[in-house]
C-alpha cells in the first residue's frame, strides 16, 4: 500500500510473495543488483540474521548521502519480539540488528520514535559508537533491551531527523 503511494521515477520493491516490482527474496535481489540507491527501506523478515544481512547488503549499494530506514525496531512488549512469531503484532528481533549497527564505525545509526520504531542508518562515520562488552548480539535478551533501550537504540524524535541529516 505504501509503496504504491511513493511518487518517484525510479523505485524498486522486493518481496517474494506480494507487492513491489521484483518477486524474489532480498538476498536474491542483492546478488544480482547493479544499481545504487539514495533510499532503501527494510521491512521484510523480522529476524535478526536476515535484517542484518539486508542492512549489510544495503550498505554496499547506498549512495554517499543515502539513507537506509529499517521498520519495526522498537518492540513494546516481550511477545512482540519473540522468535518465532507468537503474536499478531510482531517486530521480531530487528532491534538486535540496530544494536549491532550502533557498534559499527562506518555507519551512523539512530532510532526514530515513530511507527513501531524506524532505524535510521546513514552512510557516514558513526558519531556515537555504542561500546558493549557483550558482542553476541543474537543472544541479547528482551531484558537487555528493556533496561538499556535508550542507550542501545539512540532514540530521536521525528522533529530531529532533518537536523541529523544536515550534520
Amino acid at each position: 500500500v505504501n509503496f504504491s503511494k511513493i511518487n518517484i521515477k525510479n523505485k524498486i520493491g522486493v518481496d517474494p510473495q506480494t507487492g513491489g516490482t521484483h518477486r524474489m527474496t532480498s538476498d536474491e535481489f542483492f546478488k544480482q543488483n547493479n544499481s545504487s540507491f539514495d533510499f532503501i527501506f527494510i521491512d521484510g523478515l523480522h529476524v535478526y540474521e536476515q535484517v542484518l544481512r539486508d542492512i549489510e547488503n544495503s550498505i554496499k549499494f547506498i549512495n554517499n548521502n543515502g539513507v537506509i530506514l529499517v521498520h519495526d525496531c522498537l518492540p513494546s512488549k516481550i511477545w512482540h519480539q519473540t522468535i518465532p512469531q507468537t503474536h499478531s503484532s510482531w517486530n521480531g528481533d530487528v532491534w538486535k540488528a540496530i544494536v549491532k549497527c550502533r557498534t559499527m564505525s562506518k555507519i551512523d545509526t539512530y532510532t526514530i520514535i515513530a511507527d513501531q520504531g524506524l532505524g535510521l542508518i546513514l552512510n557516514r562515520n558513526n558519531r556515537e559508537i555504542l561500546e558493549l562488552k557483550n558482542t553476541n548480539f543474537k543472544n541479547l535478551k528482551f531484558k537487555d533491551y528493556y533496561n538499556n533501550h535508550k542507550k542501545f537504540m539512540r532514540l530521536i524524535n521525528e522533529s530531529e531527523i532533518f537536523e541529523i541529516l544536515k550534520k
